[in-house]
């Protein structure tokens, strides 16, 4: 995490990272650890374990929502002719470490993103 802005003011990463609690698991990071993603802790991989024996379908589910986002992007882009598209999200970067739909839309293709600081 680079810049994010508190109150109007910006807040260094090192300072994001030292209000992040590692040791309660984050909904956004338990779905980067069933995409194969590195940005998820201990606390997260527990409680992803308890939901896959809870429903085993569930890394199943997470690839097959991302695969649903990347086609329904790129229909809007190409067919559709969408060239702006707002990403609303919690700021934690996807497993593949890009915006997952940034190939599939195009060069005139915008992607403007909001993301919560933590």
């Amino acid at each position: 995490m680079s810049e994010q802005h508190t109150n109007g003011r910006p807040v260094a990463g090192a300072a994001l990272v030292s209000r992040l609690n590692t040791n309660r698991p984050h909904s956004a990071r338990v779905w980067n650890y069933f995409l194969g993603g590195k940005d998820h802790f201990a606390a997260d991989r527990q409680l992803g374990e308890q939901i896959r024996a809870a429903y085993p379908q569930i890394v199943q589910v997470a690839q097959v929502s991302r695969a649903f986002l990347r086609r329904v992007v790129t229909f809007l882009a190409g067919e559709a002719g969408i060239r702006q598209f707002l990403d609303i999200g919690t700021g934690l970067p996807t497993a593949d470490k890009k915006n997952p739909l940034s190939g599939q839309a195009g060069p005139q293709t915008s992607f403007q993103r909001a993301r919560r600081a933590w």
